[in-house]
């Protein structure tokens, strides 16, 4: 039971009313019969700091001891008062108590005590101050010294210190202290340098959990969770049974993997052994399933957790944005304000990702409304998902001029890639190479992702050369080229219907081919309609991802487009056999404070038939103005006029005669698909915004395409 904080007060009063000084206590003591009961004067004053839970019950404690002189030849009862500042964060006053305590004799008992207080108070730089000072009045550490000085080094990474620390472990031969060597697994975890931890950690002839707990930690962390795995199979073997801050690391290794049974089986083992009461292991099984693809459990995990902190909603609204669930995000979201829990910058900023994913524009700036009236603290990294999200809702105009505002001392690394990457996906290539040349002019260093958005860019706009030129460039920068570059290049040789050029960097590769540079191949196969290496291509592609129903489409899509209909009905019943559906095209506009979506022929939409009679007479316009539709778009084998008709009813084409049904002449139509524009529809648009004056924004599964009159930013290079 914990007793009330006045009766606390209270309690303290009555013993400091008969302990003010050591007469008074052998008067005390002489006269009542609760000596047996009082003990020891030390006793006596241990059960007053036991029960002092604020600072005014404590300082009275302090100063009855400071009256007395006890504190000034009782090192336990300076220990615990400097302790019990440090835990109220009155730092000070427990250096200046240790400061006032002399000392007759070398004691190491004080100085550890107020490094143990530093170190365990985040005052890091004090506790390594405060053992330099210890090491030059002459008082040698100890075992007891060491694991506090390297939590410190832990703490902040400061892997210089650690390391001076680890010479002096070893000089006062200390180094095969069981206690040291787990407190030295674990500041070389901390700080990254997993090697040299595993050099102690094998050579320690006893392993204490948090031994183990450390080497786990510090392998998941360097993104090696097979590593990280194995050593808790060993752990287990080695009959340690793990707690739950061991989980939490296991959790996020199996999260790493991706590995739905593993992830399963340690759920089951967090709940047989009651680790779920911890909020910890909670939220990181939720972000495990989450990252596993399994929202659905990471979703009944959240729900089932006595209580949640901030973690719990960033985790699983993370979760529905790592998988794609922006309208649940959203819902989560509001669900969050209602019960009245406040958000925090982490939360923020996952949900500015997912209105970017989204291309929401309205719910984009309602959220920036919110952030602003919240008076939340918009840092650089908040700022930067601020560009990148208006720049992927089709407002490019605001995310340059928040780029503008931006001093120019404050724009790093990613503020320049954001808007780079801004410019590259609406079709600017070459204004994307001019903001290049600023970033390099304002001496910031480019990294990987620049070069990614550089390469896209130029591959979008159709830049050859200067792509080649800025793939060259990365060497001069000390950037080596990833899977994602080389992507990057076969895409841009492909869309340029340089087949095989692009074919011949994918087998020229110094690094192993994935699926993205065959999938990139692919596309430049399906768009160039060469069905021979578009096979080839494939075939990789089945070998290396079999449960991608996108890259069996496209090939399906191929043979469609060569009329090779036998290999169609081939390719789809081999998808039909192994489970595989063919994602359903779907587009969204945004009306006022609406979102409308529509499928492909959809007559789920309450307003169909209204779209269905728009769409109908804006073919027969645009075909009067010399549309001819691209029959070639229909995937299917059946009549001409039938596959007329199918065109009139693409999602996107729907989507856009809602638009022009309900949005004012003034403001754009924004359109946002889930899969690559057809050419049919491609066409349509720009005769839309011609023959009706209207400006159609489309954002597809590659990038934007602004509408008007009877053009394209893409200028038909897409």
């Amino acid at each position: 039971m914990r007793l009330d904080p006045g009766l606390n007060l209270k309690l303290c009063s009555f013993y400091l009313k008969h302990l003010q000084t050591p007469s008074s206590l052998h008067s005390f003591d002489s006269k009542c019969a609760f000596h047996s009961f009082l003990g020891s004067t030390e006793n006596v004053y241990d059960g007053l700091l036991n029960i002092c839970n604020g600072l005014v019950s404590l300082k009275q404690v302090h100063s009855s001891l400071t009256v007395s002189g006890i504190i000034n030849c009782n090192t336990h009862l300076g220990g615990r008062i400097i302790i019990k500042y440090a835990k109220f964060g009155e730092f000070n006053s427990a250096r200046s108590v240790f400061d006032g305590i002399p000392s007759d004799k070398p004691n190491s008992f004080l100085w550890n005590t107020m490094i143990r207080a530093y170190a365990n108070g985040s005052c890091h730089f004090q506790s390594l101050e405060l053992y330099s000072l210890m090491r030059k009045t002459g008082i040698s550490p100890n075992n007891y010294t060491f694991p506090f000085l390297l939590k410190a080094c832990a703490s902040k990474s400061m892997i210089t210190e650690g390391k001076a620390v680890h010479g002096d472990v070893i000089r006062s031969g200390f180094d095969l202290d069981l206690y040291v060597e787990a407190a030295l697994v674990t500041m070389y975890a901390k700080c990254g340098e997993t090697h040299e931890a595993l050099k102690i950690f094998d050579k320690m002839p006893m392993r204490d959990l948090v031994s183990w707990t450390a080497m786990i930690t510090a392998h998941e962390q360097a993104d090696q969770p097979h590593e990280a795995l194995l050593l808790f199979q060993k752990m287990q073997l080695h009959g340690v049974s793990a707690d739950a801050v061991t989980i939490v690391s296991v959790a996020s290794a199996i999260g790493q993997l991706g590995h739905t049974m593993r992830a399963k089986i340690v759920h089951a083992y967090a709940i047989c052994n009651g680790f779920l009461k911890d909020l910890s292991v909670g939220n990181a099984i939720i972000s495990m399933y989450a990252k596993c693809g399994i929202v659905s459990f990471a979703r009944l995990v959240f729900y089932s957790l006595e209580k949640r902190d901030g973690i719990s909603w960033n985790s699983m609204l993370s979760g529905y944005s790592q998988n794609g669930q922006a309208s649940e995000a959203l819902l989560l979201f509001e669900e969050m304000l209602n019960l009245g829990c406040k958000p925090n910058p982490v939360t923020v900023l996952i949900m500015v990702s997912v209105c970017a994913y989204s291309g929401s524009l309205h719910r984009g700036r309602k959220l920036h409304k919110f952030i602003i009236d919240k008076r939340i603290r918009i840092d650089a990294t908040l700022r930067s998902a601020l560009v990148d999200m208006y720049a992927k809702c089709g407002d490019l105009e605001t995310a340059t001029g928040m780029f503008n505002d931006i001093p120019p001392r404050e724009r790093n690394t990613t503020t320049w890639n954001v808007l780079i990457s801004g410019y590259g996906m609406h079709g600017f290539g070459k204004e994307a190479l001019d903001l290049f040349s600023q970033m390099q002019q304002a001496g910031i260093k480019p990294d990987h992702i620049t070069f990614t958005s550089l390469l896209s860019a130029c591959g979008h706009a159709g830049l050859i050369d200067e792509g080649r030129e800025c793939f060259a460039e990365m060497k001069e920068h000390s950037v080596t080229p990833q899977a994602k570059h080389y992507a990057c290049m076969v895409d841009m040789l492909g869309r340029a219907g340089l087949l095989n050029q692009a074919f011949d960097m994918v087998q020229q590769m110094p690094i192993p081919q994935n699926d993205d540079v065959w999938g990139a191949l692919l596309l430049a196969c399906r768009i160039h309609g060469d069905t021979d290496l578009g096979e080839v291509a494939a075939r990789r592609l089945f070998e290396l991802e079999p449960n991608h129903a996108g890259y069996h489409v496209l090939m399906s899509n191929i043979y469609a487009a060569s009329n090779r209909w036998q290999e169609v009905v081939e390719l789809r019943q081999n998808m039909k056999d192994i489970g595989l559906r063919k994602p359903s095209a779907f587009s969204v506009v945004e009306f006022g404070q609406e979102v409308h979506g529509f499928y492909s022929a959809d007559r789920a939409n309450p307003y169909w038939q209204d779209v269905y009679r728009k769409v109908e007479s804006l073919a027969v316009e645009i075909k009067t103005a010399g549309h001819v539709p691209n029959l070639s778009c229909v995937l299917h084998d059946v009549e001409d006029e039938d596959k007329e008709h199918i065109l009139n009813y693409h999602s996107e084409k729907l989507a856009v005669a809602f638009g022009m049904m309900k949005i004012g002449p003034e403001i754009s139509i924004q359109v946002t698909n889930n899969l690559r524009i057809c050419n049919d529809c491609h066409s349509a648009f720009k005769f839309v915004s011609y023959v009706y004056g209207r400006k159609v924004v489309v954002r597809d599964a590659n990038r934007f395409h602004h509408f008007e009159d009877g053009t394209c930013t893409c200028n038909d290079y897409w």
